[in-house]
């Protein structure tokens, strides 16, 4: 019988105003690959790093070993035998494999640092058995993704891990080494160690996994035995994931969404076979007063999409806005070309947060408040106070500092000063994330709003309803690539949706751009 090495019982997890995991239970069995799936925003990360001592849960109860599991760090969680590897590797580029196999672990002796001469043998000699083509004098920097992986493996076996928790390893990395990886994977089992697999890419499932726990929306929806999914399914349709599939979505519907007539005209935007670092090829036309959404998992290349547009990323190719070619270097260039953009990390990169409401809404755009070459103060609180009500931003008055607002009223005036762009051009990056629901279906009436009046819009977002519920055209994203273009309301299919951004349809998927 099979040994509970991690049990959760009822483990939940709460933010302001968000319920990142609910009532979560199941078991992690010793010497297993125990796969974790489910949307974005589906608990997955919030969950992991519970285990990993990165957050503190809200209630419930953990175990590991047959004790009480609480981690204060990850450092505390690493000493008792579980490691993490993040997607971001914890590797320092600028050091070696030899200085980066021993970061962290030197000892301190009459003021001077010296290292575990035993423990660091033990990591060369598990690091060579994982890959001998890595030498010690190597520069991490020069190394692949996969063998910078392979150092964190190395680390983690030599502190005696129990258990290696793995965030997405495959979303930045080769078939090839894809298939290295699972082969080091399946070497872990041999020694006894546990795997805990995040992963979007559902048929690596089948490969390497013994059970996988279907998260949504916060919530356990099922933990199965992968033989048992594989065997429940057709011949034909395990390729396909069916059955996870149809967990992980739930009840997809596009509840709010009624097809619109968009006229086509010539397109306001166009992206003629564009490339850049993370994007291959990317082809697509958006027009006046249409809402256009893009849809994909972690890694698909979403916000990669709007910084190309917007002049923050490099990139080879064409684009177009308005039938002339232009080439954006900047966001100021972009902004003077008719597009404005709302950030995915508003705080950070869309609002100014040492300002007021009043400075943040009009900084994109000075020429409605100058008058004779000079600022108007009158003219910029009445057009701030436009906004405010136009949008219906709760505040106490323009002058209330943005730091003291809710999310979803930060985000309205992150809106509001694109909107005073005077932008023919909006790009919308995840655009109600953390925000709460009443907030949510605003910002959704006021994107509709503006569509109306003749603004391109495009939403870039990893939640499925938003796209459905909003968007007039959705273009599929897998690893950089516009996989296929669907006209909402006409040719829409939730289950054939995720089949295509998790690369469970194969061949079948190939882009069809509209």
């Amino acid at each position: 019988m099979s040994e509970t090495l991690i049990e959760m019982l009822g483990l939940t997890k709460t933010f302001p105003g968000v319920v990142a995991l609910r009532d979560v239970s199941f078991g992690i069995e010793r010497n297993t690959v125990h796969c974790i799936i489910g949307e974005n925003g589906a608990g997955k990360s919030t969950l992991i790093k519970i285990l990993t001592g990165a957050l503190r849960k809200t209630s419930g109860e953990v175990s590991f070993k047959g004790r009480d599991w609480n981690p204060r760090s990850t450092g505390e969680a690493m000493r008792a035998g579980m490691s993490v590897l993040f997607q971001e590797l914890n590797v320092v580029d600028q050091l070696t494999v030899e200085q980066n196999l021993t970061l962290g672990k030197e000892r301190s002796s009459f003021g001077f640092e010296r290292r575990n001469e035993t423990q660091f043998e033990q990591t060369v000699a598990t690091l060579r058995s994982l890959d001998p083509e890595i030498t010690l004098q190597q520069r991490v920097g020069d190394l692949s993704v996969a063998q910078k992986q392979v150092i964190e493996i190395a680390k983690a076996i030599s502190s005696n891990a129990d258990v290696i928790v793995m965030d997405e390893p495959t979303a930045a990395i080769s078939e090839e080494e894809v298939n290295r990886l699972f082969a080091i994977i399946r070497a872990l089992k041999d020694r006894n160690v546990t795997v805990v697999y995040i992963t979007h890419r559902l048929t690596e499932i089948f490969s390497i996994g013994d059970n996988v726990t279907v998260l949504r929306d916060g919530q356990m929806i099922a933990t199965r035995s992968v033989r048992e999914v594989a065997s429940s399914c057709n011949d034909d349709e395990v390729e396909s994931c069916s059955e996870l599939i149809r967990m992980m979505l739930g009840k997809v519907v596009a509840e709010h969404y009624s097809a619109r007539e968009v006229p086509e005209g010539d397109p306001i935007l166009e992206m003629v076979e564009v490339n850049s670092a993370k994007l291959h090829d990317v082809s697509f036309a958006l027009h006046a007063g249409e809402i256009l959404g893009f849809y994909g998992l972690v890694g698909a290349g979403k916000t990669e999409i709007a910084r190309a547009i917007y002049g923050l990323d490099p990139m080879t190719g064409t684009m177009r806005v308005k039938g002339r070619e232009v080439a954006f270097r900047t966001p100021g260039q972009a902004i003077r070309g008719g597009i404005a953009m709302v950030p995915e990390e508003r705080r950070t990169e869309g609002l100014l947060t040492k300002l007021s409401i009043r400075e943040n809404i009009t900084i994109m755009n000075m020429r409605p408040i100058r008058r004779f070459g000079l600022l108007s103060k009158l003219r910029e609180r009445a057009l701030a106070r436009s906004y405010i009500d136009r949008l219906r931003i709760v505040a106490t008055g323009s002058e209330q500092g943005v730091a003291k607002l809710s999310g979803g009223n930060q985000q309205k005036v992150v809106l509001s000063k694109c909107l005073n762009a005077e932008s023919s051009i909006l790009l919308l990056d995840e655009p109600t994330r953390g925000i709460d629901v009443g907030a949510k279906e605003e910002i959704h009436g006021i994107i509709r709003d503006l569509a109306k009046s003749g603004v391109g819009v495009i939403v870039f977002s990893s939640e499925l309803p938003e796209i459905l519920n909003l968007c007039d055209r959705i273009a599929l994203l897998y690893n950089g690539r516009v996989r296929r273009i669907l006209r909402n309301g006409e040719d829409v299919d939730s289950h054939m949706i995720m089949q295509i951004v998790t690369d469970s349809a194969g061949a079948d998927a190939q882009a069809k751009v509209g």
